[in-house]
């Protein structure tokens, strides 16, 4: 079975998580938590980094920061078809009640056009689907008074406007785990150019110590990454290059083996930014749900294994009472389709699954 994803590990990369075993520092403290950190912020730009233990944790984060920050908060405009942890984050403490915007059919992203209606007690929550980047700088000029964060734990690497997603904002949180571009097996972080934010999370993430040993001022949490998280995560760091290069070229080949399909649309890119290349996926114009289905078992029974586009927020039980417009993100459900997009697909396997689109395609047409 070809994999939807598996990880870049060469063993250059794996040399320092051993030095962390070795070194029998292998909880929260060692030398490579401050190693990595320091290597994010060079290549990300920005002030601050704060590494924890998963994206989820991380994107919590955002919304424990946004309650200390601006206490008056109560709603979270957040986009309606992106992984059910982004939504579930604002809802773990309390205090959002969460207002959904539809996605845009060409960028899979939301629909900035639906961004209104807004007031004082609004904040916003900004995903980047699958690595494509939403545009947060243009954003911001068009919503000036409006508090942003950014889920970017699929957009590690994209950039708009020149700057590193995630960084634009008031809060940007990542993922690292084992399907992300780099990885630390699980593992996030968090980005901010606000140092009393930094202070109150990096604080948080460690239980809520004060800066007194075992005197702790405000309730925390235990979100802090491994040292030996930290050493993968540096030797990942030290081949981000090497892994973006490969994943540009497994992007570059689907779109162009698949570009002259007539019923496959691409997702359209904003002006001004640059895809994350996380997860090549593709929409099939015109299709309804059973035949995207019919799709997936016909590549799943020739060995190929795909991934749906997120269902709408409310498809969830725990979300069902959500309400709000779902037209185009129901569309995306049904259309949409995730490929094999690890580093390491060769040049014949990413032929091969376009090959069985084309069959598909061409036998039921």
């Amino acid at each position: 079975m070809l994999p939807i994803y598996q990880p870049y590990l060469p063993k250059s990369c794996l040399r320092y998580a051993h030095e962390a075993l070795d070194s029998t520092w292998i909880s929260s403290q060692g030398i490579y938590i401050d190693k990595a950190k320091e290597r994010l912020k060079e290549a990300v730009g920005s002030r601050y980094v704060i590494l924890v233990n998963n994206g989820t944790c991380a994107t919590h984060m955002l919304a424990l920061g946004l309650k200390y920050k601006y206490p008056h908060l109560k709603k979270i405009l957040v986009p309606n078809n992106v992984y059910v942890a982004a939504w579930n984050s604002f809802l773990y403490s309390g205090g959002f009640e969460l207002k959904t915007v539809d996605a845009r059919l060409d960028t899979w992203n939301m629909d900035q056009r639906l961004i209104k209606d807004y007031d004082h007690e609004t904040a916003l929550l900004v995903v980047h689907n699958l690595g494509n980047i939403f545009n947060v700088p243009a954003l911001r000029e068009q919503h000036p008074g409006l508090t942003i964060v950014e889920d970017a734990c699929e957009g590690l690497f994209g950039s708009y406007n020149e700057r590193s997603a995630g960084t634009a904002s008031l809060m940007g949180s990542v993922s690292f785990f084992g399907n992300k571009t780099i990885t630390s097996g699980e593992g996030g972080a968090v980005f901010t150019d606000d140092e009393e934010l930094f202070e109150y999370l990096n604080s948080v993430r460690g239980q809520g110590q004060s800066s007194v040993r075992y005197v702790h001022d405000k309730l925390g949490y235990n979100y802090r990454m491994t040292n030996i998280q930290a050493a993968l995560l540096y030797g990942q760091l030290e081949i981000m290059d090497e892994i973006r290069e490969m994943k540009q070229n497994v992007f570059e080949l689907y779109q162009k083996e698949l570009s002259t399909v007539d019923e496959i649309r691409f997702q359209y890119q904003e002006p001004g930014t640059s895809h994350a290349q996380w997860m090549f996926a593709v929409r099939f114009d015109g299709f309804t749900f059973e035949k995207k289905r019919a799709l997936e078992l016909f590549l799943f029974e020739n060995n190929i294994e795909t991934r749906p586009m997120f269902y709408p927020i409310n498809h969830h039980a725990h979300l069902r009472d959500v309400r709000g417009d779902m037209k185009v993100a129901t569309q995306l459900n049904h259309q949409a389709l995730i490929l094999p997009s690890f580093p390491e697909l060769t040049r014949g396997q990413v032929l091969s699954v376009c090959r069985k689109i084309k069959e598909f395609l061409s036998s039921n047409s």
